[in-house]
């Protein structure tokens, strides 16, 4: 083993107990893919050489890094390993590389390709492990609720998804618990469908992670992307403390930043909804808000402005058209005669807000001109980002759409399953083949348009939240975590909905929101319940306001006190976070609770909600990152406030009502 890997595996290891303590230890031993080759598994001796990559050792304030390959007897295949070891936290991460060195052969077959295999030591060889995760996002009440799977001496569990959308079943954050203070997180990176088994073995749990079916040969001179996995080890902590620090290191290594190098900050938007409204109607709404002294920083619009000439729909949300035009990226010169966007987007610059526009790139309806020349570039409906020509054309129509209006949110939507439509392009010995160069397209995709617009914000949504997984979350915010959301749902299931995904989703994903017209207008409860880091209101679906109706004053006012107030809440999210209950479910028979601190600033705020059917009236709170033998200020969302002793503040009381929330922001004297 090369002296560097001894690092990162001694690194690792010493995050976790002692043997003698707890017998657990964690041995990565080299690090390397599990495979097989022509049949033969590529461990077995002589079958591939394995070394450093010259020049690779490098590190920076956050991580040292190594690239190592092996390559295989026959001088053609070569796996490549580009690994991190975090300096400031117990965190490893690999990417993976698949080239065929060869100019003239194809590659024998590869089978079963795992990007991480490795054996986690237990203390007692009984025991059962506890593997916790999240749900999906499948635009039902219970996206994002967690769901255990405890894991008995010689059994496994094996967590897939087969659609092509990373979190459609599962988010790919794993993380497996060997007792209450100890355990891992794996972390998979891979925008399709993954794999992951977890074997009980009795000793020890052996864990594999990977894409969900690989079998094919590579063509010369052809390389492939394999999923990323990130592994995070939990040492002598509760789960509750183990994701204040894993949100810490998301913020600090995993979330976009600008051409400065600064962390992106979430936003805070208006919409007019689709790009079927006219340009006069854009106005309207963006007047409404300069005119009120609303606090967007973000002017939204979203499906519906692009297409052959056509008469649309212009007051519901996104129109009837928005999914039949989608891949023909002309402004529909009906809504918008002058052929693009631009009399919204210089009037947003003007008025100092951001301005979004929605694109779907990777879907192509039978509508798109481009077709006519080049039917290749699409199967079934997906347009093949593993074609380069394609690839090339896309990028053209949509940056060339960015540098026009100055866009400085880009927003990508992504409406189907395409693991059908991969598994139809494969070949019997390329099965993989086709999911593995599209996700590598696509991440080409969004980083050549980071590298031309580098201050750019990328949006990620796919039906809602179904893809926010390791590389995604890397490159984009998610603003529509979930679909539920769009629309009145009966009783509190959107709101509870709302409560669980800033709870449970936030120590992985940082920024996030979703649209905001689910709420009743003047429901506070409602309203906070939705409002995350980030959030989006669309004022046309109040009841047509401001296209079909004036916005009474009481409307106002009150839209005003809520996003004042959601304005003020959005720098904590910059800062630690602190879960102050386990991760709660789509019942309404508990309370809910979370605390966003900064400690540089030495404030910060915590919320709690008592669901309409739980029991307890009041419950104590023990607050995170409040100094001890300190005065705060505390004011309320109710207007009161108080000097409180931080002994009193870091064990806060809370009595309420059924289906209500307290709100409380705190600064240190």
């Amino acid at each position: 083993m090369n002296n560097l890997l001894m690092l990162l595996v001694a690194a690792l290891a010493a995050t976790v107990l002692q043997a003698g303590a707890q017998g657990q230890a964690c041995r990565l031993n080299t690090c390397w893919p599990a495979f097989d080759y022509d049949g033969k598994p590529a461990q077995t001796d002589g079958a591939f050489s394995k070394t450093i990559v010259a020049g690779s050792q490098t590190g920076t304030a956050h991580y040292s890094a190594e690239s190592r390959t092996m390559t295989a007897a026959d001088g053609k295949m070569q796996v490549r390993l580009d690994c991190r070891s975090y300096k400031s936290f117990p965190a490893e991460e690999c990417a993976v590389l698949l080239s065929n060195l060869s100019e003239a052969e194809p590659t024998g077959v590869t089978s079963n390709f795992r990007s991480v295999k490795l054996s986690v030591d237990k203390s007692e060889s009984a025991k059962t492990v506890v593997l916790n995760v999240l749900r999906g996002s499948t635009c039902k009440a219970t996206d994002f609720v967690p769901e255990s799977f405890t894991i008995e001496a010689g059994k496994e569990q094996v967590l897939t998804t087969t659609c092509g959308r990373s979190s459609n079943d599962y988010v790919p954050f794993l993380e497996l618990n060997l007792d209450d203070k100890n355990g891992y997180l794996f972390a998979v990176g891979w925008t399709g469908s993954w794999k992951a088994r977890f074997a009980n073995t009795g000793k020890a749990v052996e864990v594999e992670i990977g894409m969900e079916r690989t079998n094919f040969r590579l063509m010369p001179e052809e390389t492939i992307r394999q999923p990323s996995v990130l592994v995070f080890a939990r040492k002598n902590q509760t789960r509750r403390e183990f994701k204040t620090m894993l949100h810490r290191f998301m913020l600090e290594n995993k979330v976009p930043r600008d051409s400065k190098g600064r962390v992106i900050p979430p936003i805070l938007a208006v919409a007019s909804g689709g790009g079927n409204k006219t340009p006069q109607m854009m106005a309207d709404i963006l007047q409404y808000c300069v005119e009120n002294k609303m606090p967007f920083d973000t002017y939204w619009v979203d499906a519906g402005w692009y297409g052959a000439p056509h008469e649309d729909e212009l007051y519901s949300n996104c129109g009837p058209n928005w999914g039949k035009y989608v891949g023909d990226w002309r402004v529909n010169t009906t809504t918008h005669p002058t052929g693009d966007l631009l009399p919204i987007a210089n009037a947003v610059h003007k008025a100092g807000l951001k301005f979004l526009l929605w694109f779907e790139p990777e879907r192509m309806t039978d509508s798109a001109p481009i077709l006519q020349t080049h039917p290749e570039y699409r199967h079934g409906q997906l347009v093949d980002f593993g074609n380069p020509e394609a690839l090339k054309w896309i990028q053209g129509m949509v940056y060339g759409m960015i540098e026009k209006h100055g866009i400085d949110v880009y927003r990508q939507d992504f409406n189907m399953d395409p693991g059908p439509v991969w598994r139809r392009m494969d070949t019997a010995d390329r099965a993989g083949i086709a999911e593995a160069k599209h996700i590598t397209g696509m991440y080409r995709f969004l980083d050549d348009m980071r590298a031309r617009f580098p201050d750019i914000l990328q949006e990620n949504c796919a039906s809602g939240g179904r893809r926010i997984d390791m590389e995604m979350i890397s490159r984009a915010h998610t603003y529509c975590r979930s679909d539920y959301y769009i629309g009145r749902k009966p009783k509190d299931a959107a709101f509870i909905l709302g409560q669980n995904a800033t709870l449970n989703l936030m120590p992985y994903l940082p920024f996030q929101g979703c649209e905001f017209n689910c709420v009743p207008v003047g429901d506070d409860y409602a309203a906070f319940s939705i409002i995350s880091s980030g959030t989006v209101i669309t004022p046309s679906d109040f009841n047509g306001g401001i296209l079909r109706r004036k916005i009474t004053a009481d409307e106002t006012a009150w839209f005003k006190k809520v996003f004042d107030v959601a304005a003020r809440m959005r720098p904590f999210y910059m800062g630690d976070f602190h879960p102050l209950t386990d991760e709660t479910g789509a019942g309404d028979d508990i309370w809910c609770a979370w605390q966003c601190d900064r400690p540089d600033l030495k404030s910060g705020f915590a919320i709690f909600f008592r669901r309409g059917d739980a029991t307890e009236a009041s419950r104590t709170f023990k607050l995170g990152g409040i100094e001890p033998n300190a005065k705060y200020e505390v004011e309320t969302y109710d207007g009161s406030e108080k000097t409180v002793n931080s002994s009193q503040l870091k064990d806060w009381t809370v009595k309420l009502k059924p289906r209500s929330f307290q709100l409380v922001f705190y600064q240190k004297r």
